[in-house]
């Protein structure tokens, strides 16, 4: 566990994986409990996150990808430095919507060394636990385009790109990741998240 009095969890997973849905119910059901909770998401509403997005729906238009990867590392600096630590220091739990596995595992498959991404990011927080929700690509872009969970990124939405970055995830060798099986129903990954969660802040008293 981090050094500070909260506890930290990141939700990765390809696109379509229910991440948004199940970070939502997990804050509904922690401060249900009685936790303290912050919740943020990469991209944030930073200018740099601003930025990341607009790639995403209209392309780079220039921009490399190194560049593209820089304005991830600083959106991150953003939201670790005025979100993330002070409500660890605070005693929340700090629930976030991808983190910089997200960014290992993507700008990973678009070509840049994740061993080069994972430097970059080596002095931000880790988390204490890591959910990531996992299942065939095609099964996320199913979800997708049925207009489950989340929003369609252009360019990221491929299966054969998916697979990539499913690969390089599955490849993570953090001791901290949980693989959390997508495929099933709903309330059965709900009930399994809300499970790991709860070990983990039972383990920290």
């Amino acid at each position: 566990m981090n050094k500070q009095k909260g506890l930290f969890i990141a939700v990765e997973g390809i696109d379509g994986m229910g991440k948004s849905t199940q970070l939502a119910q997990l804050e509904q059901f922690l401060e249900a409990q009685g936790f303290p909770v912050k919740r943020t998401r990469e991209p944030t509403d930073s200018v740099y996150g601003r930025e990341i997005r607009r790639i995403a729906a209209e392309g780079r238009d220039g921009i490399t990808l190194d560049e593209e990867l820089n304005l991830f590392i600083q959106d991150r600096a953003l939201d670790v430095n005025e979100n993330i630590l002070p409500a660890l220091e605070a005693g929340a739990v700090v629930l976030v919507d991808r983190y910089f596995y997200s960014n290992i595992a993507y700008q990973g498959a678009l070509g840049i060394d994740p061993d080069h991404i994972r430097a970059l990011n080596a002095h931000f927080p880790k988390p204490d636990l890591v959910l990531m929700l996992d299942a065939p690509p095609s099964t996320g872009i199913g979800r997708i385009r049925g207009g489950r969970g989340e929003a369609n990124n252009k360019g990221y939405e491929q299966e054969e790109f998916l697979v990539k970055v499913r690969e390089i995830f599955a490849a993570m060798p953090d001791a901290n990741i949980v693989r959390v099986d997508a495929s099933r129903d709903l309330a059965t990954v709900t009930n399994e998240v809300r499970a790991l969660v709860m070990d983990r802040l039972a383990a920290r008293r």
